[in-house]
């Protein structure tokens, strides 16, 4: 079948496999995402989130102009469905309306920080900060974007130049301190910090570098690379990649077998994209110990990153024979190193170790059965696997979404329509029930009725691989009809 959930059960994997990071000091979870650094040109994204905006977000077709109002709704709703470059555009469209009303250039800002385009993010804020002198949010978020960028000494300048006492001002002052080897003054501040209070998170980070500072103070005879690695653990923990990786390069200088230091930086790499380099880094960590499981897992993750998919099986095994928890993560990658490899059996076989692994959430099953109907042509294991997803997840709409799908591939029609139905009133909104039934009309020869749930599917799917598919099975069947009046549907443009 067409690939109609791959990219939501991607999205599943990654967030799982981040738990993995859990195990080596603590750090924050490793997932590749937009807001990972990226050398893209920002035309280049922007053309590519044109290119994949679903009809439901085009520009509706209206002849007056927007309001600015308009304007901002529709940013907002673009950067929700995950198009930040068109939200910056239509926030850039806003401003044109009314220059005189900033808001438009701080969402802008804020953006480009989120998805880490420092250097757009910090001209924004730059002229915000010299057009609203008194503004504590422009300046704050400039020096936000300044650690981004590695800016340390600017962002030192800027923090300590703001009169105006505030949370984020201690915590920022603090952390910088911190970088700079003044540890007095980082634990004063970080303390003040905590004291202030009125951020959560910014209380949570302050209180992560004093437990860094207090497990050091416990061990008052390690040498100070053994302060730079904990502080590095906490930049890491709390989002300041850039801040961490010249700390651990001094720990590598000092200390070129502090195989912990050089897992750290891997990670901190891998955090940011920089994919080559964190090969570097942990093959280094690799060299001291070749039997450390976290290591081999994030080199794994590296290896994959830069499609070297035959480096990645090797580290992800050695990872999973030398112990690395949780098991499933490795299985996880390792299922989908395969599928790259277009190993299907392999894939399929990892999966379902998956699957014996944790259950609980009825996506696992998606991307096997996907592989086991498309791939290896062998429904009745597709079937076997979706009777176990309905046995064990009765109440969810994509279990039976999912005995749906298997049971067209095995010829059993009419059970299909009874799950299918059974999964659209459990679930109206699951765009892949609707693609199924269309699936399901097209195999019983009735074509019109099978366009109309690939609309459906279309319309719901906003985008993702279910409107892909929808909308190809849909142009499909209506070249097979050899009918001009209906109008394609077009799966990769703005408007049907």
């Amino acid at each position: 079948m067409i690939k109609f959930v791959l990219k939501t059960f991607f999205l599943l994997i990654a967030a799982a496999f981040t738990l993995a990071v859990l195990y080596v000091f603590e750090l924050p979870p490793f997932s590749p995402s937009p807001s990972q650094p990226t050398s893209e040109d920002p035309v280049d994204t922007l053309a590519a989130e044109q290119a994949a905006l679903p009809a439901e977000l085009s520009e509706p077709k209206i002849g007056r102009d927007k309001t600015y109002q308009e304007m901002i709704d529709r940013a907002a709703e673009l950067e929700k469905n995950g198009f930040p470059s068109l939200a910056i555009a239509q926030y850039q469209e806003a401003y044109k309306k009314d220059p005189s009303n900033t808001n438009p250039l701080y969402e802008i800002g804020k953006i480009n920080l989120r998805i880490a385009r420092y250097p757009q993010a910090e001209a924004v804020f730059d002229e915000l900060a010299a057009r609203e002198p008194s503004s504590l949010e422009a300046r704050i978020y400039l020096g936000r974007a300044y650690l981004g960028q590695r800016k340390i000494s600017e962002a030192r300048q800027l923090f300590d130049a703001i009169g105006v006492p505030s949370q984020a001002t201690s915590y920022y002052r603090g952390i910088i301190a911190a970088f700079y080897g003044e540890h007095d003054l980082a634990k004063q501040l970080l303390n003040q910090t905590v004291s202030q209070g009125g951020n959560d998170d910014l209380t949570k980070k302050a209180n992560n570098f004093l437990a860094a500072y207090n497990e050091y103070n416990f061990n008052t005879e390690s040498p100070t690379v053994h302060l730079k690695v904990l502080l590095a653990r906490s930049y890491i923990q709390c989002g300041e990649y850039e801040m961490a990786i010249p700390l651990l390069f001094e720990v590598g200088k000092e200390k070129v077998d502090y195989r912990d230091a050089w897992i750290l930086l891997g990670y901190a790499y891998l955090q940011t994209g920089k994919y080559p380099d964190a090969i570097e880094a942990l093959e280094r960590a690799k060299a001291l110990d070749p039997q450390k499981a976290e290591t081999l897992f994030y080199l794994g993750l590296a290896k994959y990153s830069v499609n070297d998919f035959k480096a990645a099986e090797d580290n992800l095994l050695k990872a999973r024979e030398y112990g690395f928890e949780p098991k499933i993560l490795v299985e996880q990658k390792l299922a989908e190193v395969y599928l790259e490899l277009q190993n299907y059996q392999k894939s399929a076989a990892s999966y379902e170790k998956v699957l014996a692994l944790n259950s609980e959430d009825v996506n696992y099953y998606i991307r096997p059965i996907y592989i086991y109907i498309e791939k290896l042509r062998q429904p009745e294991k597709a079937l076997a696997l979706a009777q176990k997803a309905s046995e064990r997840h009765p109440n969810q709409a994509m279990a039976h979404n999912l005995m749906g799908w298997a049971l067209i591939y095995n010829n059993d029609l009419s059970g299909a329509e009874n799950h299918l139905k059974l999964a659209l009133a459990l679930d109206s909104a699951l765009d892949a029930t609707y693609l199924n039934f269309g699936i399901l009309y097209e195999t019983q020869k009735q074509p019109e009725k099978a366009m109309l749930f690939y609309k459906k599917a279309h319309t719901i799917g906003q985008g993702n691989g279910v409107a892909a598919s929808a909308a190809t099975r849909y142009n499909h069947l209506l070249a097979s009809l050899n009918t001009a009046s209906p109008q394609h549907l077009q799966a990769n443009i703005s408007s049907p």
